[in-house]
């Protein structure tokens, strides 16, 4: 029996998958189980890790930056989950994991915390330069007071990594969610206003 081999429509089937192979979606999750010095004391305090707040552009699709007005979306590189959601988990296991409050929760199953760490990504994004390509993560965390909402600390925590090469965009990133993370902790332990305010409840819970 006589084959009949249609070049063309083989050449095009080739072409299509060569296409849709190129054209596949990668997806990426940061490292949140990070390594944080262990606190050297122990402030007798509750505190609730409230949800990250960050900007819209700030969804699945990976950020790069060119310059300080200029923002661009990879198409196919994609977070398996949103940085405000990896960040949250990142915060909350790096705080219980410090030591520093003697309890750390989701704001969901605390009742009545002495605080409440809110949280806002500024930056999130891979930095384009001609010096070469960095991730930067910066982040302004607070913890107000349970019962008013007053503030007690504040801190603006930035981390810049440079990228080891092609491809290593969301380990460079993962270092720098571990320094300013790790930042923010290391201001919270040295900070007068939370030692003195942990002072005040404890003579609260014991007149």
């Amino acid at each position: 029996m006589k084959i009949i081999v249609n070049i063309p429509a083989l050449l095009a089937v080739s072409l299509c998958l060569a296409s849709c192979s190129a054209m596949r979606t990668y997806y990426y999750l940061i490292n949140t189980d990070l390594t944080v010095p262990r606190s050297e004391k122990r402030l007798p305090l509750t505190v609730a890790v409230n949800n990250v707040r960050a900007p819209s552009r700030y969804q699945d699709q990976m950020v790069y930056r060119t310059s300080g007005y200029e923002v661009g979306f990879y198409e196919y590189s994609h977070w398996v989950e949103q940085p405000a959601e990896m960040v949250r988990r990142a915060l909350l296991d790096a705080l219980k994991d410090s030591g520093l409050f003697q309890r750390v929760d989701p704001i969901d199953i605390v009742v009545s915390p002495d605080l409440t760490l809110q949280s806002v990504i500024v930056s999130f994004d891979q930095v384009v330069t001609r010096e070469g390509d960095f991730a930067e993560c910066e982040l302004i965390l607070e913890l107000l007071q349970g019962n008013s909402g007053n503030p007690v600390w504040s801190h603006d925590a930035k981390a810049r990594v440079a990228q080891q090469g092609r491809g290593k965009f969301v380990a460079a990133m993962s270092d720098a969610v571990n320094k300013a993370i790790t930042e923010a902790i290391a201001e919270m332990e040295k900070s007068t206003a939370l030692q003195e305010f942990a002072g005040t409840q404890e003579e609260r819970a014991n007149p």
